[in-house]
Formats: structure tokens, sequence, C-alpha cells
């Protein structure tokens, strides 16, 4: 929260009792600490009362962030979650793509009972396109 000293709302305070609720059902607090808090979290006025309260835990993903630093740093996290995403999804339908090319060839060359198949032309479509996929900035520095 910002400021220590400000008053804080209803609504904050119902978002660190759900916040609170949330850590007691991952194992974070005893029934006896999460009552405690709750009580405590519906008694407090400012911010800095609920910041006590949540010190030793983590916040909920679905606060806002309090400081610029924070909010940058979402950012970059969610940016980088979503080209992470976007780089698996390139690799799943070369794969899967790559993978029926294959199939259908080696389906072709089964049943063609001795007949002389010109070239491998499944190559016409893995080698560009996972050529494409490895030339892609930064995939070096990817941690998927």
């Amino acid at each position: 929260m910002s400021n220590p000293s400000m008053r804080a709302s209803d609504a904050e305070r119902e978002e660190v009792a759900a916040a609170l609720r949330d850590n007691l059902a991952e194992g974070r607090l005893t029934m006896e600490e999460f009552n405690d808090r709750l009580d405590a979290t519906y008694t407090s006025k400012t911010y800095g009362e609920l910041d006590a309260l949540m010190i030793d835990l983590p916040r909920r993903s679905g606060t806002s962030p309090t400081t610029f630093a924070e909010a940058g740093a979402q950012l970059v996290e969610r940016w980088e979650a979503r080209r992470r995403n976007r780089f698996r999804r390139s690799v799943s339908r070369f794969l899967t793509v790559s993978g029926v090319c294959w199939v259908l060839w080696g389906v072709t060359v089964a049943t063609s009972q001795g007949h002389n198949l010109e070239g491998l032309w499944p190559m016409w479509v893995t080698v560009p396109w996972g050529a494409w996929i490895l030339r892609r900035p930064g995939l070096r520095n990817r941690h998927c």
C-alpha cells in the first residue's frame, strides 16, 4: 500500500481479508493466526496497519502495484510470459505440421510397392520453417 498513515477503505480491508483467506487455504497461516489477523484487519484504520498484517505473506496476484518499480516489473513479467507462450505455440505448430508431412510421406513410401519416389518433399516444409524458428531473435535467451 502507498502511504502508511493514509486511511484505508472498506474495499482495501476486504482485499486484505481475501488475501488472508487465500493464505489460510494455502497453509501459510494457522486458524488462530488467521482469526487474529482477520479481526485486526476489520479494526485497522490505516494502510500501515494493513501492511503489518501482510508483511510476512505473499501478495495476491490480483492486487495492483504500489510503486512504479512494481508496475514496471509486472509489465516486464507479463511481456516475457506472452513472448514465451508465442514461441511455444510456434514450435508446437511447426512440430505438428512437420510431423503430419513426414507421416504422409512415410505412408506414401510404404504403399508405393517399390515404385521409385523422388525426393523427400517434407524437407521443403521442415527445413525452411525450422530455420525461421531458429533465427528468431532472443532464442538463445529464452527460458521455456
